[in-house]
C-alpha cells in the first residue's frame, strides 16, 4: 500500500475513532493493566501492580470524559443524572457482591481483616483507610482504595466537565497536573505514613487521571491529531525519551512509596502511557495499536473489572482449601496453587460477565442520552478551545 493510499485510510479512521463511543484497542490497554495487577498480587512484585493501578488512572479519566463529550455533542448537554446511573449500574452490584464474598472468604480463611477496612471499603473510602494503615494494603478488601480514587474521580469530574468552560476546565486540569506531585511531596515529608498517603490518596494520584482528562478533550477536539500530523516525528521522539527511562524505573524506582516516584516518577509514567494511549489512536495500523488488537488482551480488557475485585479473594480461599496456608509461590505447590486460582478468577470474571455485568450495562445504556429519540437536540461541535 502506498504512503499515500495509507494517509488516506488513517485519515478515514481517525475521523470514524473520532464519532466512535467504543475505543476497541482501549479495552487491550485495560486488560494490560489488569493482568498487571493480578499477576503483581499471585507473583509477589509489587512494582507492576503499582504500575497497572497508574494506567487503570489514566484510562479512567480519557474513557469517563471521551464519553461525556460524546453525549454533549449529540444531545446539548451532559446529563449528570443519567451518568451516575450507568456509573451504579456499571459499578455497584458487583463490587457490593464482591464485599459480602470478602468478608465471608476472610472468615473462613482466617485472612486478614478488619472490619474498620471493610467499613471504609462499604463507602469507597478505602483509600483513607489505607493511608492511616498502610500495613492492610495487601489484605484481602486492600484492593478497594484504588477504587476509591476512581469513585472520588466520577463524584467531581463530571460537574466540572459540565458547569466549566474549556479554557478553564484546562487550567484546572492543568493546575492538578502540576500540584499532585508538589502534593505527595509534602504528604511524604510532614504527614505520618507519608509514603504511603502518597501512593494512595486520592489528591495525590489526581495528575494521573488528570492527563487522561485532558487527553480525551484534546483528541475530541481535533488538537492532538492536528499537531501529530505537523510534528510526527517530536511525538515519537518525546514518546521514545520517557519510554527510555523504564529500564531506570525497574532497577531503582518502581517501589511506589518512595520520594523519587512522589517528586515525578508517577507523573513521568502518567504522561508515558498517555502517549501510547494517544499513540494507539493516532496509528491504528501501526505495531503498537496491532498488538492492542489481541484477542486475549481485549478479553482481559472485557472481564477486567470483576477479576481485579475477586483475585485476591479467590487466591486466598484456594490456598486455605489447598495448602491450608496463606498464599505462597515460593515452591512448586505454591506456585501451582496460585496458577490454579489465576484460571478459576478468569472463569468466574467470564461467567459474571455474561450473566451479570453485560446485562447491567446493556442495561444503562439506555440512559446514554437525557432525551427521547424524537426530542433529542441536534449534533453540535463541542467547543472546548473557549
Amino acid at each position: 500500500m502506498s504512503d499515500e493510499a495509507k494517509s488516506g485510510l488513517n485519515a478515514a479512521l481517525l475521523q470514524r475513532l473520532g464519532k466512535s463511543s467504543h475505543l476497541p484497542a482501549l479495552d487491550a490497554v485495560r486488560g494490560i493493566a489488569a493482568c498487571l495487577v493480578v499477576f503483581a498480587h499471585i507473583l509477589g512484585p509489587l512494582k507492576l501492580g503499582a504500575t497497572g493501578v497508574l494506567i487503570f488512572f489514566v484510562l479512567s479519566g480519557f474513557l469517563i470524559t471521551w464519553l461525556l463529550l460524546r453525549e454533549l455533542e449529540r444531545t446539548g448537554e451532559i446529563s449528570i443524572h443519567n451518568f451516575y446511573v450507568r456509573r451504579t449500574l456499571r459499578i455497584f452490584p458487583a463490587f457490593y457482591v464482591f464485599w459480602v464474598v470478602c468478608v465471608v472468604v476472610a472468615h473462613v480463611t482466617h485472612a486478614s481483616f478488619s472490619w474498620a477496612e471493610a467499613i471504609a471499603s462499604f463507602f469507597y473510602m478505602g483509600d483513607y483507610y489505607t493511608a492511616i494503615h498502610p500495613s492492610h494494603a495487601h489484605q484481602i478488601m486492600g484492593i478497594t482504595w484504588s477504587l476509591g480514587v476512581e469513585e472520588q474521580f466520577y463524584l467531581v469530574a463530571p460537574p466540572l466537565i459540565r458547569v466549566l468552560s474549556g479554557k478553564a476546565l484546562k487550567k484546572v486540569l492543568l493546575a492538578t497536573v502540576v500540584a499532585a506531585p508538589i502534593l505527595r511531596v509534602l504528604v511524604y515529608r510532614f504527614l505520618p505514613n507519608g509514603g504511603a498517603s502518597m501512593y494512595v490518596w486520592m489528591p495525590c494520584r489526581a495528575d494521573s487521571l488528570a492527563f487522561g482528562v485532558l487527553a480525551a478533550i484534546y483528541w475530541r477536539d481535533g488538537t492532538v491529531r492536528q499537531w501529530y500530523e505537523m510534528n510526527r516525528r517530536l511525538f515519537l521522539l518525546a514518546l521514545a525519551v520517557l519510554a527510555a527511562a523504564i529500564p531506570f524505573f525497574i532497577k531503582w524506582m518502581f517501589v511506589p512509596y518512595t520520594l523519587a516516584m512522589g517528586a515525578f516518577g508517577f507523573t513521568w509514567l502518567a504522561m508515558l502511557f498517555t502517549g501510547l494511549l494517544l499513540f494507539s489512536l493516532l496509528e491504528p495500523h501501526g505495531a503498537w495499536a496491532s498488538f492492542l488488537r489481541l484477542g486475549f488482551l481485549r478479553e482481559m480488557g472485557k472481564l477486567s473489572y470483576c477479576m481485579y475485585l475477586i483475585h485476591l479473594a479467590i487466591l486466598h480461599l484456594s490456598h486455605r482449601i489447598v495448602l491450608h496456608s496463606l498464599p505462597r509461590i515460593y515452591d512448586l505447590r505454591g506456585a501451582a496453587v496460585s496458577l490454579f486460582a489465576f484460571f478459576l478468577t478468569y472463569g468466574f470474571a467470564k461467567i459474571s460477565w455474561v450473566v451479570f455485568e453485560h446485562p447491567l450495562i446493556r442495561s444503562g445504556h439506555k440512559f446514554i442520552y437525557h432525551h427521547s429519540d424524537s426530542n433529542r437536540a441536534e449534533p453540535q461541535r463541542v467547543d472546548l478551545k473557549s
